[in-house]
């Protein structure tokens, strides 16, 4: 009983450090659009909520792949100029304010 509590206790305690972890990376921003990259923001940049972090060149012209969900700092880009992505592929990281 008292290795399986101990296991329990390390396994709940390993979820929290991963999550810790993971919280200060940022939120994860996913395509909207696919096509080739043709402009990406620098890590470190401050944004506001909306700001452009990817712009893609598709059949009908540029147009924004994804933008940020909120105010903060890009603490990550995934992509890079000349580079073809799908929808729903992670393009960059924004951490909040």
């Amino acid at each position: 009983m008292r290795k399986m509590l101990a296991a329990v206790f390390l396994a709940l305690l390993l979820v929290f450090c991963v999550h810790t972890v993971m919280a200060g990376a940022g939120t994860e921003v996913r395509s909207g659009l696919s096509g080739d990259v043709t402009w990406v923001v620098s890590p470190g940049t401050e944004v506001s909520e909306g700001a452009e972090l990817v712009r893609i060149s598709t059949l009908t012209g540029e147009s924004a792949a994804a933008r940020s969900p909120q105010n903060g700092t890009v603490t990550e880009v995934m992509v890079h100029p000349g580079e073809k992505i799908a929808t729903g592929t992670v393009v960059a990281r924004v951490a909040a304010k």
